[in-house]
């Protein structure tokens, strides 16, 4: 028997019992009490209905009313004068002789009928050996003495017997409760059991689910649990993901550190032995501030990813023309097309700006860097949505690695500008920012054009 088993048992037993006992003292207390309360309101409500009547009536319904309340009532012409306390009672004793009833010991005082003048009395009589009591109601009406009586039995063995079938009863109540406790129980305590091997699994990182059908409590408990550990396996491998690409971040941002820290070493121990060319301060300040730019942008990242925004209405066609001029120098000096496909609409949104700025100024500039044939594409619209999309053509080779660009440090192609080198953190920067104000983007590759597009 397990310990819930036992639980049940001994508390469902203990119920059992008390109440029992209760029974057994309620019984031994009260029962007569109870029984003779009872009786008297009965034979008090007889005596009402003869006091209601007229002296004709009450003689005329003496019959119906012992037959509608099982008593007996006699009634005797009086005269209170005259007739003394005995004559009365022996009057009495043969009225009711005549309905057969021997009364053994009844009778009624002088005092007594005095109290009558003034309203009717309840006297009780015990019969002694006969083992049972009489309860009478003397009702004094127009010089006639009505007397309804109705017996008691004496109840003190009637009550030992219940109470000894009682005490049996429940001994074997007892015995059935354990019995159907450990058959029933069976039901809860299976269903619990495996809920707790399940448990014991999500403890140990074990994720997994377990079906329990029992339409009450417990398989909604159950149904929690699988919710959990299906809640906590997501959150695991999220959590897992996370570490993975951390360890990928950390490499990659060792490595982009790793080269310009060697160089500004190098370049610097160069200059300490005599052996500068007039260039090595400014291969260490470039090489300084690409170390800076690697460090902003990882800070920009860290902020995003904590969703610290700064919003402000920004008008997003300005903030794009703005972005389009800084690039302007380069841009004509290398013969690019800036085809702008903008409509008249109003696109005046509620966002970072800063944000927003990093992600136009990284889409343009990969833009401009990776076409193919000096032309990039920039289309601004509205429709229910604002719609960007910025494209160029490109290598028709690089679909595969679509799915890593967003990866912090990857680098799409080799072969880069090197006048608009980055730092490899330019899109996951991007993704991030998109991420932390819930808009909808993405990238495509369609005949040989790559298009970055961004829902608001």
């Amino acid at each position: 028997m397990t310990k819930l088993n036992k639980k049940l048992a001994i508390s469902i037993s203990m119920v059992v019992i008390l109440v029992s006992i209760i029974s057994l003292a309620l019984n031994n207390i009260f029962i007569d009490k109870y029984y003779l309360h009872e009786k008297k309101k009965t034979i008090n409500k007889i005596g009402e209905e003869i006091e209601d009547l007229n002296i004709e009536s009450a003689i005329k319904n003496i019959n119906s009313l012992e037959e509608k309340y099982k008593t007996s009532i006699v009634y005797i012409p009086v005269n209170l004068k005259g007739d003394s306390e005995n004559f009365i009672t022996q009057n009495l004793v043969n009225e009711f002789s005549k309905k057969g009833i021997s009364l053994k010991k009844f009778w009624l005082s002088k005092s007594k009928i005095e109290d009558m003048k003034e309203k009717s009395i309840n006297e009780i009589y015990n019969q002694g050996k006969l083992k049972y009591s009489i309860l009478t109601k003397f009702i004094l009406k127009d010089n006639y003495i009505f007397a309804v009586t109705m017996p008691i039995e004496h109840s003190q063995e009637t009550i030992a017997i219940i109470n000894k079938f009682n005490l049996i009863l429940t001994s074997f109540s007892v015995i059935i409760i354990v019995i159907l406790t450990f058959i029933l129980s069976k039901k809860i305590i299976n269903p619990l059991e495996k809920i707790k091997l399940l448990s014991r699994d999500i403890a140990k990182l074990n994720f997994r689910t377990e079906k329990i059908k029992t339409n009450d409590e417990i398989e909604e408990l159950a149904d929690s649990v699988n919710q959990m550990s299906m809640s906590l396996q997501n959150a695991q491998n999220e959590l897992n993901k996370r570490n993975e690409n951390l360890k990928i971040f950390i490499g990659g941002a060792s490595h982009e550190l790793k080269t310009p820290i060697a160089l500004i070493k190098a370049y610097a121990m160069g200059i300490q032995d005599g052996i500068d060319d007039g260039t090595y301060l400014d291969t260490i300040i470039e090489q300084s501030e690409k170390m800076n730019d690697i460090i902003n942008n990882l800070l920009y990242l860290s902020k995003y990813e904590k969703r610290e925004l700064k919003l402000e209405n920004v008008n997003l066609k300005d903030l794009i023309e703005d972005t389009i001029k800084e690039y302007d120098v380069f841009i004509k000096s290398n013969g690019i097309e800036v085809n702008l496909n903008i409509s008249k609409d109003k696109f005046i949104i509620n966002t970072d700006k800063e944000g927003l700025k990093l992600v136009i100024n990284n889409l343009i500039s990969n833009a401009i860097k990776y076409t193919t044939n000096k032309k990039i594409y920039i289309d601004l619209n509205k429709n229910e949505k604002i719609y960007l999309a910025i494209y160029n053509k490109a290598n028709p080779n690089i679909e595969k690695e679509l799915e890593k660009i967003w990866e912090p440090f990857y680098v799409l192609e080799k072969s880069r500008n090197k006048q608009l080198s980055g730092t490899g953190l330019g899109l996951s920067l991007v993704k991030e920012i998109l991420d932390s104000h819930n808009f909808k983007y993405g990238i495509k590759l369609n005949n040989e054009y790559l298009k970055f597009f961004i829902e608001i």
